[in-house]
């Protein structure tokens, strides 16, 4: 009878992996079809393509690494995990390759896909069902933690498709702050995909583009595989990242706290990171109770999240005012490095502190688990291309981290700080690229003080500025960390304190208020800390809180969502039409030096835009204004036909003028330049000898 029994047991191993190598076969032929479905029917890359941006390689890692995170913690890693693997690949790819084309994208979604067959290979075709059934479980334990994962990537995809790129009678139109930022990032996903790889600034053409710029690459990924516009893979991958940055927290929160009342922590940890902030609506139930305005026209002009205007329009507004934007303000609604860089920041964190139990843990029998903290180091250096403010911010959280934790004077710290830093060889060419510019130009510097807040009004006016713009759940964080018992205060303490110190000490950036971004990034911990003080207070104490604490980002939010503020005129919005359509893909354009240009959505590159945006990359703008102003204004059309050839450009846009601009140039007295577009008051001319759009 054994005999018999083992040789059953033997073949129906066999059988089982005979099934296991056919159902991993019909897997793979089935993502091949996929993917060769969608190389030619390009809207099928939203199912064929994405998932390997967004799910497959971050579940792959996350399922061989078996962290100790709860579901929430995981799901949220395998989301940041898979983008920035997948925007790296690309890239490397892409460099090795000589370009970067659509193929590449498709070459890297083949082998991230990889995973899902090799799976079935090794476990059989029951592995995916065990997986989802698991994830099921899962999902109902923290079901109220999905639930407001999925409402904060839906808010946020609603907001951001309502008025982010809106076509109105008249041309596009933004909300909000995004009407100012969109042209940064759509000119650099949309030149991207029109080839300027390796990137210039698309907007100071012909230096290298130095800023945290992989968020818009990563979307750039998305829309070039599927064939469409950036702004609907900016909507959707941002909503996706405001997904990630809720389970994340989540999981953060649910890894530090224990005991009584962890779960409830927990989840009001993530609602305040994405929908808490400062005390800005004080200011609005101020204007609407002196009349300025009737409460929608306020509403829908005014951010009260993070103003330098008063409701009037003047720049100096009364006390208080309100410059330090919400999460959910900049972080998720404006400024996509921030969108990306907060999740994947709080993604290593959290891989960080289960990689390494504290010296107390370690005591009782806890273990490290070295692969997670590579895996910890890999993620924190793959962030610096998304946000290179966060990726030191990462560094210092965990030196903080290690030396609170009593793990750094030990003997395994030497080992334990190898597999840590040495990702960040990863990160070089991204940190010191930046890191040379903001030295060279002066941008990075010592500073007695944030510059936004009011220093020259003496100190009281300052910690009313903060508590004010901080508001109540900072105020809470802080008694938290007065309390006895606070889970984890000495890492949440150093936390909050050093982010909030980093923009009082130093400056990074030639625009002062980008360090704000420190302190959103300090937001996680203060939310942590608010989670844990109030979890046990009764329902309308904590009713309160939010009532005190979400009015500031929803306002904000609604401004973003239904203010209509001009990017393009209707007839600049056909002129980008045209040069999409009819100039070589790295065409170099002369502009105005305005905001928004029709070369943004064209993807095409330009010499020039508002200044402070080319003087925050650390390069100087003053020499290329002069030149711009003297193309246009010389008066001599071969002179500014030398200056084109100069700068490598190509076009000349003839719309606006340069202020002060007294002896505009007459284009067409010279030969050399010629009419190539002229339609609704705008004229395009074309250098007579460029080639490929340049010169």
């Amino acid at each position: 009878m054994n005999i018999v029994a083992r040789s059953a047991d033997r073949t129906a191993r066999a059988a089982g992996g005979i099934g296991a190598r056919l159902a991993a076969a019909l897997a793979a032929g089935a993502i091949g079809t996929l993917l060769a479905l969608a190389w030619l029917w390009p809207a099928a890359a939203i199912v064929a393509v994405w998932p390997a941006l967004f799910i497959v390689p971050g579940w792959a890692v996350v399922a061989l690494a078996l962290p100790r995170i709860g579901s929430t913690g995981r799901l949220g890693l395998t989301i940041v995990i898979s983008v920035v693997l997948s925007a790296h690949a690309v890239h490397w790819l892409a460099l090795a390759a000589g370009g970067y084309e659509r193929w590449t994208v498709f070459a890297v979604a083949s082998l991230l896909l990889a995973p899902i067959p090799l799976a079935i290979w090794r476990r059989g075709p029951a592995a995916l069902g065990a997986e989802l059934r698991s994830a099921t479980h899962a999902a109902r334990r923290e079901w109220a933690a999905l639930v407001l994962a999925l409402a904060a990537a839906g808010f946020v995809g609603i907001v951001l498709q309502t008025g982010l790129w809106r076509t109105v009678d008249g041309g596009v139109t933004a909300g909000g702050s995004n009407w100012s930022d969109l042209g940064v990032h759509l000119s650099i996903a949309q030149s991207l995909n029109a080839g300027n790889f390796p990137p210039e600034v698309p907007y100071f053409a012909g230096a290298p583009l130095v800023y945290h710029w992989f968020a818009d690459f990563h979307a750039a990924i998305a829309a070039r595989a599927a064939g469409i516009f950036a702004v609907p893979a900016f909507v959707t991958s941002s909503a996706i990242m405001a997904g990630a940055l809720a389970l994340l927290v989540h999981g953060l929160a649910r890894r530090l706290l224990r005991g009584p009342g962890a779960r409830r922590a927990a989840l009001l940890a993530a609602a305040l990171v994405i929908w808490g902030g400062g005390l800005g609506w004080v200011r609005f139930i101020g204007d609407v109770a002196t009349g300025v305005d009737a409460p929608l026209g306020l509403l829908l002009h005014n951010s009260y999240d993070n103003s330098w205007y008063d409701a009037a329009g003047n720049p100096e507004p009364m006390w208080p005012f309100f410059r330090i934007p919400s999460v959910m303000g900049t972080g998720l609604l404006v400024h996509r490095a921030t969108t990306f860089g907060l999740p994947i920041l709080v993604g290593a964190v959290l891989l960080l502190v289960a990689a390494l139990p504290t010296a107390r843990q370690r005591a009782a029998g806890w273990r490290d688990r070295l692969g997670l903290l590579g895996l910890a180091g890999l993620v924190g250096a793959l962030l610096a291309p998304f946000h290179f403010f966060f990726f030191p911010a990462f560094l210092l959280l965990a030196l903080l981290y290690v030396t609170l934790a009593g793990r750094l004077a030990e003997r395994e710290a030497p080992r334990n700080a190898a597999l840590l830093l040495a990702p960040m060889t990863l990160a070089l060419p991204f940190a010191l690229a930046a890191l040379g510019n903001a030295s060279g130009s002066g941008a990075l510097r010592p500073v007695p003080g944030w510059e936004s807040a009011p220093w020259a009004d003496g100190s009281a006016a300052v910690a009313f500025f903060y508590l004010t713009n901080l508001g109540v759940p900072v105020g809470l964080a802080l008694v938290a960390l007065a309390v006895p018992g606070t889970p984890w205060r000495p890492f949440l303490g150093a936390w909050l304190v050093a982010l909030f110190v980093l923009p009082n000490v130093v400056q990074v950036s030639e625009v002062a208020f980008d360090m704000n971004k420190y302190f959103q990034a300090m937001w996680v911990a203060a939310a942590v800390l608010a989670g844990w003080l109030i979890r046990r207070w009764p329902r309308p104490a904590v009713a309160l809180v939010l009532l005190l604490s979400v009015p500031s980002p929803l306002l904000v939010s609604a401004y973003t969502a239904f203010d209509r503020e001009q990017v393009l005129s209707e007839a600049e919005v056909r002129a980008a039409s045209w040069i999409a359509a009819n100039t070589p893909p790295r065409s170099v354009f002369v502009t105005d030096g305005w905001l928004n240009s029709p070369t943004d959505p064209a993807g095409r590159l330009r010499l020039l835009t508002f200044t402070p945006y080319v003087a925050n990359l650390g390069y100087d703008p003053d020499q290329r204004v002069e030149q711009v102003r003297q193309i246009y204004c010389s008066g001599d059309a071969a002179y500014a036909a030398d200056l084109m050839r100069m700068l490598s450009a190509g076009y000349v846009l003839e719309a606006r003028l340069p202020a002060d601009c007294r002896a505009p140039t007459g284009f067409a007295a010279s030969g050399e330049l010629v009419l190539a577009y002229d339609a609704d008051g705008i004229r395009i001319w074309r250098l007579a000898d460029a080639v490929d759009g340049r010169r």
